[in-house]
């Protein structure tokens, strides 16, 4: 199969981060890639690392946001007791590398420019309304640990957002 994609491409479809984590390997050489935008192969084996076979094109990045968010409760989460509990530290690392995926150094076409900044509106409001949940403390081998529960953090998400 043979692969034909602009790094603008990679950008507009969130993967930007993981394409240069595991393919570029050099955040200096991915800005000028980007910066080219100029069409090459992507192998499939390198499309398969990177997620590019999975994932749909959208000019709604909080959508975006609220899967990555969505998926990463449903597989970082903890079960304390009768609940599952998120650690704070986790949420916090998952929404700044949610940034990475969209670099600034990207000359974004006008519906995403749009798109990008009501993300950078939304995530700043759910950080803040994350920090209000209420948060609970557990000791695991003999370490404390910070944790929200991890439903609270999922109602936070508004998912008809326009």
């Amino acid at each position: 199969m043979t692969i034909n994609i602009k790094p603008s491409d990679i950008v507009k479809r969130g993967l930007w981060d993981t394409y240069v984590y595991y393919v570029v390997g050099s955040e200096k050489d991915a800005e000028q890639l980007l910066l080219k935008d100029e069409e090459f192969i992507l192998s499939e084996r390198d499309a398969i690392v990177i997620g590019l076979l999975k994932v749909m094109e959208t000019d709604n990045l909080i959508h975006r946001f609220n899967d990555y968010i969505t998926h990463f409760l449903s597989v970082k989460s903890n079960k304390e007791g009768d609940g599952f509990y998120i650690k704070i530290k986790s949420i916090e690392h998952a929404i700044e590398v949610f940034n990475k995926k969209f670099p600034s150094y990207w000359n974004m076409p006008i519906n995403y420019k749009k798109g990008y900044d009501d993300l950078v509106i939304y995530m700043s409001e759910f950080e803040n309304k994350v920090k209000n949940l209420d948060v609970h403390t557990f000791t695991i081998q003999n370490n404390k640990y910070d944790f929200y529960l991890s439903n609270a953090v999922k109602k936070l998400l508004t998912f008809n957002h326009y």
